[in-house]
């Protein structure tokens, strides 16, 4: 089987980038007619200009990042003969190797689905990790999923079903020949 790398969706950032414009043209327009705003708040015209700016500012930043995340695709996983990298920004190298991968298990959280990757020592990769942020992340779902991965694929440029269809099978295919490579 061939590597397969996996990016993160370009529609989240579509909507982001259309939803930034949107705010942004509401913050100039609140800022050129903030003197026909006499009902609104008081007829205060000080917080009308405070959210005209307020809303380029931020929204501003929403169209940076989105035509970012357009121009340049994230890859969020890979998966070959070795194992599956779940976290290739930090290393293209750290795979899950799939003797360490008891399986793949679907959850459902809000109408969100999320992949949980049970693995065989959860703590080792927890101790593994260095930045901290993600350590905490992955106490979290230690604590609640007993894995320290979890991969959302609603993010991801390809479909829940075949993401799952596609892990098993690699989980099936190279689990069964690290096992008959080990037996002889």
């Amino acid at each position: 089987m061939k590597r397969i790398e996996i990016y993160k969706s370009k529609k989240k950032s579509i909507m982001l980038l259309i939803i930034s414009i949107a705010f942004v043209a509401l913050g100039i327009w609140l800022l050129l007619e903030v003197d026909n705003f006499t009902g609104w708040r008081a007829g205060n015209p000080i917080f009308t200009c405070e959210l005209g700016i307020s809303s380029i500012l931020f929204f501003g930043l929403g169209i940076f990042v989105g035509i970012k995340r357009l121009i340049k695709s994230e890859i969020v996983l890979i998966i070959d003969s070795i194992g599956l990298n779940a976290n290739p920004k930090k290393s293209l190298t750290e795979f899950i190797k799939w003797g360490d991968i008891l399986g793949f298990e679907e959850i459902k959280i809000q109408s969100r689905r999320l992949l949980i990757i049970d693995v065989k020592n959860p703590e080792y990769w927890f101790e593994k990790e260095t930045n901290s942020i993600r350590k905490e992340m992955m106490r979290f779902n230690i604590n609640y999923y007993n894995s320290p991965f979890n991969i959302g694929p609603s993010d991801l440029n390809i479909s829940s079903y075949e993401l799952n269809k596609k892990l098993n099978s690699y989980l099936e295919k190279y689990k069964t020949y690290l096992e008959q490579g080990n037996s002889k």
